[in-house]
């Protein structure tokens, strides 16, 4: 008989690796999964399949992908390839949010595409998470936008001229006597590369009329059935999406040409957000593709009162914000706000500096109701005057006839300074110009634009990821979640 080379006492004992036992006790992926779990338990009437194991045993379980894609933002990994290769790295953190699994690159696309609406639950989770941990404190929310790229390419093109002419091609061909006839002769040259008498006319004119990204819709109309069928659907897509001005990306059709901070046209989307300015917390977002924030206001302000269930005792928002639908609407439902006009945004931005005459040089006086010129000439009211059908009030002096600066001051016989006669317009210039409003508008910078910083500098958002302008704005959302979960974690 053979004995055992140490006595059994000393053996040891073989034990199953634990995941996350080798994490230090302040790593987020325990916030994470803390997180996740609490949230699905009170949403679990959404995962009733996975309860009660109905259909095939599913490999994978909600909170493991939801956590890995959470996980995967906080460490910069947002695509799913990134993902696959951090996770086949057998990164710890991974492997604890997995249990030890390994999804594939379509597993993950599949939980994306199917639980979208999870993922927004999950962003409203985290708001309420805040509030119960008092990290939400309702004195001011910030609204701001930025300009994200959208994810396609600006080779894929099409105009809006080439799609109606596609659209009477289309029309002609399907009428009974030239059926048989523009089908041959454009089959013959796109499928055959046959050029010849018979067809040279039709397809000179064709390719004279649109360009690569046409005449690919052109050869999937004339196919098959089956792509004809997509490719109409394509072209109204694309038509539902002209903005009356620019070509129309293929790629996403959803996403708009659009400045972004630098000034540089682009292929873009506008993401707006709400930020509580007690712990930076985000307590609203949406993506949208209209290029400006004119009409942001009303229904960000509509989304944060119905994530936090009250309006905080202020928002803050820049002049972009600003038209006179918003500020009714401010007053109307009693909502505080406080918002620059355009002069005091741009003194804020020090535009047109070099200008030693521009408006914004030109200090308003709320008490005396007067402007004072950089010359120290006062311009009193004068008037009323309606300029494109908005009402304005009238600023200006008689001095200016004998001032020696009149050339560079104006290219008039005298200035005048223009000043909506709107009377709520005026109320929210005053509410602004108050000591209170100034001061409490300087913390709007530190909020809302410090969030767009961290997310296109310290997590390297370069761009949206995704295409279509509602993937794109669930991929933000995780975002989002990201940033209220660190907080979370931060604060405990």
């Amino acid at each position: 008989m053979i004995s055992s080379s140490k006595p059994i006492s000393t053996q040891s004992n073989f034990i199953f690796k634990i995941p996350g036992k080798n994490l230090e006790e302040n790593n987020e992926v325990f916030t994470v999964k803390k997180i996740i779990h609490e949230f699905l338990d009170k949403y679990d009437f959404l995962l009733e399949n996975e309860k009660r194991k109905v259909g095939r045993h599913k490999t994978y379980k909600t909170d493991e992908l939801l956590g890995i894609f959470v996980l995967g933002v906080l460490n910069e990994k947002t695509t799913y390839r990134k993902l696959q290769k951090w996770i086949n790295n057998n990164d710890e953190a991974c492997n604890y949010i997995l249990n030890n699994k390994r999804p594939s690159i379509s597993t993950m696309g599949r939980f994306f595409t199917n639980n979208k609406l999870l993922i927004y639950l999950l962003f409203e989770f985290t708001i309420h998470k805040g509030i119960e941990l008092n990290l939400i404190g309702f004195e001011y929310v910030t609204i701001d936008g930025t300009i994200l790229k959208a994810n396609t390419s600006r080779k894929r093109l099409i105009k809006i001229e080439e799609l109606n002419y596609l659209e009477k091609l289309i029309e002609n061909f399907y009428k009974t006597e030239n059926r048989e006839n523009i089908l041959f002769k454009m089959q013959k040259y796109y499928f055959g590369d046959l050029l010849d008498e018979a067809n040279e006319y039709l397809i000179n004119e064709i390719e004279n009329n649109l360009n690569k990204e046409a005449v690919n819709l052109l050869k999937k109309l004339i196919f098959s059935p089956e792509e004809k069928n997509a490719a109409l659907e394509l072209i109204q897509i694309l038509k539902d999406n002209y903005d009356g001005k620019h070509t129309i990306s293929v790629t996403d059709p959803e996403c708009r040409w659009m400045k972004d901070k630098k000034d540089n046209m682009g292929l873009n989307y506008n993401y707006q957000a709400a930020i509580d300015g007690k712990n930076d917390f985000i307590v609203g977002q949406r993506l949208v593709n209209n290029p400006t924030d004119h009409h942001q206001l009303i229904p960000m302000i509509e989304t944060v009162k119905m994530n936090l269930s009250r309006h905080p005792i202020y928002y803050l928002a820049d002049n972009g914000f600003l038209t006179t639908n918003a500020v009714e609407y401010l007053f109307k439902h009693n909502i505080k706000a406080i918002l620059p006009d355009r002069t005091e945004s741009t003194k804020l931005k020090d535009k047109d500096s070099s200008n030693d005459f521009h408006k914004t040089k030109f200090k308003y006086n709320w008490v005396e109701d007067i402007y004072i010129c950089p010359n120290n000439k006062i311009l009193k009211y004068q008037n009323n005057r309606k300029i494109n059908k908005v009402l304005y009030r009238v600023y200006s002096t008689n001095d200016c006839k004998t001032c020696n600066c009149l050339k560079k001051c104006t290219k008039g016989s005298k200035r005048e300074i223009f000043k909506l006669a709107h009377p709520l317009r005026i109320k929210m210039n005053e509410n602004y110009h108050s000591d209170f409003g100034r001061e409490l508008y300087k913390k709007r910078a530190h909020t809302g634009e410090s969030y767009f910083g961290t997310l296109k500098e310290a997590r390297n958002f370069s761009g949206i990821k995704r295409r279509g302008i509602k993937d794109a704005e669930i991929e933000l959302t995780l975002q989002a979640i990201a940033h209220n979960i660190r907080i979370i974690h931060n604060n405990q």
